[in-house]
């Protein structure tokens, strides 16, 4: 029972993440320490499906949980609790580096290094045109738009680092996803919003099972690699995040009281791991 609850835990906290702009749904994963048996799960579903659909199915509850019941609450915060939110998630990721400083620290080579200089390229440079390609946000779409939209979502939860929000805030769809999962609660928009997101769901769906059996043999064939590469995502989104918050431009006081936040994520993130 306690396993049950804190899976189910770990998964809201994933699922509120993936509602966040700019945070990594798989980074607050490996944070949280379920991102390996969540790929290895997924990439050996069948080979023991009870164990594999028990983990999965708590994970993933979490995860639903988040998305129905926390969307407006995210963004409520968002609004009025903007530093304190963005604090605590920062922390929540910053608390989920030791655990991927573990699994580096024996192959500290200068051409693995260079490897982390990949991601940051990709994020850094997501952040510098995002604000320019936020402006003209969609209001509608199509089947194939939402279809696309889903396998985007689905490499933002396979691939640490990158944001599926951050992205649709890029490509100008932000608005569109989170006004529909924001419907999911309304009752009289409930089928109309479960209709709009079945194409989404369709193509996060073979998103994921496309890129699972990828990612599972890139993580068994050249681990210290790929960690080395989720590290370079995790330090430029926390750059990014960081920067992001600077630019609301906060006082001193209400940094220093908010720091707390920040010091509060790190701690939950070094509990889970």
């Amino acid at each position: 029972m306690k396993e049950t609850i804190i899976l189910v835990i770990k998964g809201t906290i994933i699922g509120i993440g993936k509602i966040m702009p700019g945070v990594s749904g798989g980074m607050l994963a490996i944070s949280l320490n379920v991102y390996d048996k969540s790929i290895e799960a997924i990439s050996n579903f069948f080979k023991d499906i009870k164990s594999n659909f028990g983990f999965l199915s708590k994970l993933g509850l979490g995860i639903i949980i988040a998305i129905i019941l926390f969307s407006k609450l995210i963004n409520y915060a968002l609004t009025y609790y903007y530093l304190s939110t963005m604090l605590l998630f920062i922390g929540l990721i910053i608390g989920g580096i030791p655990s991927i400083l573990k699994e580096i620290k024996n192959d500290i080579r200068i051409k693995n290094i260079n490897l982390m200089l990949i991601p940051m390229i990709i994020i850094l440079g997501m952040g510098i045109f995002n604000n320019y390609l936020e402006l003209n946000q969609v209001s509608n779409s199509n089947f194939i738009t939402l279809f696309i939209l889903g396998i985007i979502e689905a490499i933002s939860m396979i691939i640490p680092g990158i944001s599926g929000t951050a992205i649709f805030m890029m490509i100008g769809y932000y608005n569109l996803i989170i006004e529909t999962l924001n419907n999911l609660t309304v009752p009289t928009l409930f089928m109309g919003s479960i209709i709009k997101i079945i194409p989404f769901i369709i193509g996060m769906i073979i998103g994921i099972i496309g890129l699972v059996k990828i990612i599972n043999y890139l993580l068994r064939k050249y681990r210290i690699k790929c960690f080395y590469i989720i590290l370079g995502f995790t330090l430029s989104s926390i750059f990014i995040l960081i920067v992001n918050v600077i630019q609301n431009n906060f006082s001193l006081g209400e940094w220093l009281v908010n720091l707390v936040f920040l010091g509060m994520g790190f701690i939950i993130g070094r509990y889970f791991e």
